[in-house]
C-alpha cells in the first residue's frame, strides 16, 4: 500500500512524504533505514500528511502535569494485572483532562483494531514528544511497557520542572522592571506635570533635582508615544526575525551569548543533552537514532544543529565523545561521555551527568536571584526615591521662603 508520512531529518526539520510498504511498521522501519524519525504514518488516502491544511488537526491544550499522570497511572494499571486495552478503556472515563480522555478513547480504538500502541501514540504527536514514542516502541519489543510508562513520565515530571524553574527565575525581574517602568511612567506624566504647574505660579529658582525631574517628565511627554511605538516595532520584528529560521537561527545563538543568561541556557542543554539520550539509549534505542531524537529535542537551534552534525560524525565512525566536542558542549560533558564509552555504561554516565547539571543548573539560578534581587531594589528604590526627593526638596524650598 501507499503510505504517507511526516518525518524528521537528521537536523530536525519535518519532512513529508510517500512510500510503498506492505503495512505501516515496515514503512517505519524503511524511514529509520533512510535516517528518518517517523512522527506521522497513514494510507496515503487517510492520513494528515496528506491532508488539506487543518485537516485532522487536534488542539493540544494538555498541562505537563495532566501528560504525566496519564503515563504513570498507565503504567500503574499495566503493573496491577490489567491489559493495554483495559487500562486504555478505563482511563477513556476517568481522566479529567478532556483532550487526554478522547486521546485514550482514541489510543485504545487503535489498539483494538490490532495497530501497536506506538504507532497509535505517532498519531498523537501534538500531545506525546517523540522520546516517548520511542520509548514505548521499544518496550513493546521487550514486554516492560510499564517501565517505560514510569521512565517517560519522570522524565516530563523532570523536564517541566526544569523549564518552569528556569523560567520563573528569569520571569521574576522583569516583571518587576515592567512594573516599576510602569509607576515611573504614571508618576512622570500624569503627577509630576499638575506638580510642575503648582511650582510655575510660585515663581522661583528650582532645586536641580526638581528641575531635572520636570526636563524628564517633560521628555517623556513628548516622546513618549513614539517610544512606545519603537519598543512596539522592535518586539514586532524580533517576533517576524524568529518566525524565519535564519532570524530564529541568529536570535538562539544572541541568547546563548548573553552573560549570565547563557550561562544558564547552556547548563540547562547540558542537563537536557544527559537526562534524554541517557533515557533514550537505556530503553535500548542505537544511538544514531537516540541523536536523531535528541537534536530535534532542542529548543535551540544552535544546539540541534550541533548535534545533528555530532550524529553525521558517529555514523561516520567517530566516538561520541569527539563527535559532542565543541563550544556548545562544556570539556567536562564531552570528558564524561569519553569514560563511559570506554566503560560500556555511557546510559548510566549520561543519566549522572544529567544529574550533575541539574544540581549546577539551580545553584546557577539562587545565583541569579541572589544577584538580581538586590540590583533590582536598588534600580527600583532609586528610581521612586528621586521622584520623592525631587519633591520635598522642592517643597522645603517654597516653605523656607
Amino acid at each position: 500500500m501507499r503510505v504517507a508520512y511526516v518525518a524528521l531529518d537528521e537536523h530536525g526539520r519535518e519532512v513529508k512524504g510517500g512510500l510503498d510498504a506492505p503495512d505501516l511498521p515496515q514503512a517505519a522501519a524503511t524511514l529509520r533505514g533512510q535516517g528518518l524519525f517517523p512522527l506521522e504514518l497513514g494510507e496515503a488516502s487517510t492520513a494528515r500528511a496528506a491532508a488539506p491544511t487543518g485537516a485532522g488537526w487536534r488542539p493540544s491544550f494538555v498541562r505537563t502535569s495532566d501528560l504525566v499522570l496519564f503515563l504513570s497511572e498507565l503504567g500503574l494499571m499495566l503493573r496491577t494485572g490489567l491489559s493495554l486495552l483495559q487500562a486504555l478503556e478505563t482511563l477513556s472515563q476517568v481522566l479529567g483532562s478532556t483532550a487526554l480522555r478522547r486521546c485514550a478513547g482514541r489510543l485504545s480504538t487503535a489498539v483494538q483494531s490490532g495497530r501497536t500502541l506506538s504507532s497509535a501514540l505517532e498519531d498523537e504527536r501534538r500531545l506525546f514528544p517523540p522520546v516517548v514514542v520511542h520509548l514505548v516502541r521499544m518496550a513493546e519489543a521487550t514486554g516492560e511497557l510499564d517501565q517505560a510508562f514510569a521512565r517517560a513520565a519522570e522524565y516530563l515530571e523532570r523536564r517541566a520542572a526544569l523549564r518552569n524553574q528556569v523560567i520563573s527565575s528569569l520571569l521574576y525581574p522583569a516583571v518587576v522592571i515592567l512594573v516599576s517602568a510602569g509607576v515611573f511612567w504614571f508618576l512622570t506624566t500624569n503627577v509630576v506635570p499638575k506638580f510642575a504647574r503648582f511650582l510655575e505660579r510660585r515663581q522661583g529658582a528650582l532645586p536641580w533635582t526638581t528641575q531635572l525631574l520636570m526636563d524628564i517628565s517633560g521628555w517623556i511627554q513628548a516622546w513618549g508615544p513614539t517610544l512606545l511605538v519603537g519598543l512596539a516595532g522592535a518586539l514586532l520584528a524580533l517576533l517576524a526575525a524568529r518566525a524565519t529560521a535564519r532570524g530564529r537561527a541568529a536570535l538562539d545563538r544572541a541568547v546563548l551569548s548573553i552573560p549570565l543568561v547563557g550561562l544558564v541556557a547552556r547548563t540547562a542543554a547540558m542537563s537536557h543533552l544527559g537526562r534524554t539520550l541517557g533515557l533514550l539509549l537505556r530503553s535500548g534505542l542505537p544511538l544514531h537514532e537516540s541523536l536523531t531524537i535528541l537534536a530535534g529535542s532542542f529548543q535551540n537551534t544552535s544546539y540541534q544543529a550541533h548535534v545533528a552534525a555530532a550524529r553525521e560524525r558517529v555514523v561516520r565512525g567517530a566516538s561520541l565523545a569527539e563527535s559532542l566536542r565543541g563550544p556548545l558542549v562544556s570539556p567536562l560533558c564531552t570528558q564524561v561521555v569519553g569514560v563511559g564509552e570506554s566503560t560500556g555504561a555511557l546510559d548510566e554516565v549520561l543519566d549522572e551527568l544529567g544529574t550533575f547539571y541539574d544540581r549546577r543548573l539551580q545553584a546557577l539560578l539562587r545565583t541569579f536571584s541572589s544577584l538580581i534581587e538586590p540590583a533590582i531594589l536598588l534600580v527600583v528604590g532609586g528610581m521612586v526615591g528621586f521622584v520623592y526627593l525631587s519633591f520635598f526638596q522642592a517643597i522645603f524650598r517654597l516653605a523656607a521662603r
